[in-house]
């Protein structure tokens, strides 16, 4: 596709900026297939993803820079963890607490 736009930029049908665009949107679907989606975790997941890593839930809390209440209520099946918190939850759930060590 992207030697396509390269050939109708060459015979002036389309701008620089246009190939430009498409690199961009091409650069996006291919890191969107490298990252992974984001799953739904219920809270009997989370309790028990953080018991398998050993995590109080101060620990996970501190992790998510989140607060005690809100593990609290989402093991409990009270609320649910918002999109950014749940990305994280994944990527502790798949990689390990080590993911966040620096």
């Amino acid at each position: 596709m992207l030697e396509d736009a390269e050939e109708l930029r060459a015979l002036g049908l389309i701008s620089g900026e246009d190939v430009e665009q498409i690199k961009t949107r091409i650069s996006a679907s291919e890191y969107r297939k490298r990252v992974a989606a984001v799953h739904d975790m219920t809270g009997q997941e989370i309790k028990r993803m953080r018991n398998q890593y050993g995590l109080t839930q101060a620990l996970l809390a501190y992790t998510l820079g989140m607060t005690v209440d809100s593990v609290s209520k989402w093991e409990r099946g009270e609320i649910k963890p918002s999109g950014p918190a749940l990305r994280i939850l994944n990527t502790l759930a798949a990689k390990g607490p080590d993911a966040f060590a620096v």
